[in-house]
């Protein structure tokens, strides 16, 4: 039987300089858990603008269900999309309909039923989104993964949000990058024993771009690599979301963790041979990350 897994915060497009598509981590992550055969449902907002009539025909086109998807009299999200070479930068529009995510009764149920949820820091930036957000994982049922997948994009954090954060999670995911910014932040010099111990994260996983990923618990600290495929007609955007619905996907299967792993990384790099952060990636490839 599919697992349900949500998908809590943004909903937008990401404008490159030549085109646009959707875009926003958690519904990135939603539309790729969908693609591997599970009960995907984005929770988010948009506007009552052409926008956001074309992030919803795009998600019910891709056979995502949109009910919990609000709308806002705010406008809906964008985000300008630059490269220096293969490193993404993010202009991030502020005061959008994904900041007015409003709690309702439709939420309290879905979160009854979720077998697990990916949440993120920069869905939290704004007060409306993060009691939503706050409300939902702390109503879903005690064995419930909850999965913080780390984004910081300045100046929409803080530490105070951060740690918060961190005690809501069971799994966090960072890239390197990150990884030591929030070392920084929070003044530790061993991040991971404060993240296992202090916080009681099951699982920190540290992506390391194209050296692969760094998989963390009390007991274990692995490095798995990545497989060779040409991403020289794609782009990052998306990728790491990809990498954790992916992840998130074999979890709740009980799949061993090097096996999630390889698979993870090899379904993220699919994504990133292509242009955009939700794209179609052919069925003989999904059965076998399946």
């Amino acid at each position: 039987m599919p697992k349900t897994i949500v998908g809590l915060g943004e909903v937008l497009t990401d404008q490159f300089p030549e085109y646009e598509k959707p875009g926003g981590a958690p519904a990135n992550v939603v539309y790729n858990l969908a693609q591997l055969g599970n009960e995907a449902l984005l929770v988010s907002a948009v506007g009552q603008d052409q926008t956001g009539r074309m992030l919803r025909s795009f998600l019910t086109q891709n056979g995502l269900d949109t009910r919990f998807v609000q709308e806002s009299g705010k406008p809906s999200g964008t985000v300008k999309v630059t490269f220096n070479g293969s490193e993404a930068s993010y202009a991030i529009t502020e005061d959008v309909a994904w900041d007015d995510i409003r709690w309702n009764p439709g939420l309290q149920e879905l979160a009854a039923r979720t077998d697990a949820v990916c949440f993120s820091t920069l869905s939290q930036r704004a007060a409306t989104s993060a009691a939503t957000i706050e409300r939902f994982l702390q109503s879903v049922p005690s064995g419930c993964l909850r999965v913080l997948d780390v984004n910081l994009r300045p100046p929409f954090f803080s530490r105070a949000l951060i740690e918060s954060s961190f005690q809501l999670a069971d799994v966090v995911k960072v890239n390197e990058h990150e990884y030591a910014e929030i070392e920084a932040l929070l003044g530790s010099g061993d991040l991971r024993g404060l993240l296992l111990h202090e916080f009681g994260l099951k699982l920190l996983i540290i992506t390391l771009g194209k050296n692969g990923s760094r998989c963390v618990t009390a007991d274990t600290d692995a490095h798995y690599p990545t497989q060779p495929i040409d991403t020289s007609s794609g782009d990052s955007v998306g990728v790491g979301d990809a990498f954790i619905a992916c992840v998130i996907h074999h979890l709740l299967k009980g799949s061993p963790m090097v096996e999630t792993m390889r698979r993870a990384n090899r379904y993220a790099g699919l994504v990133a041979a292509q242009q955009g952060a939700m794209v179609p990636i052919e069925e003989t490839h999904l059965n076998e990350i399946r």
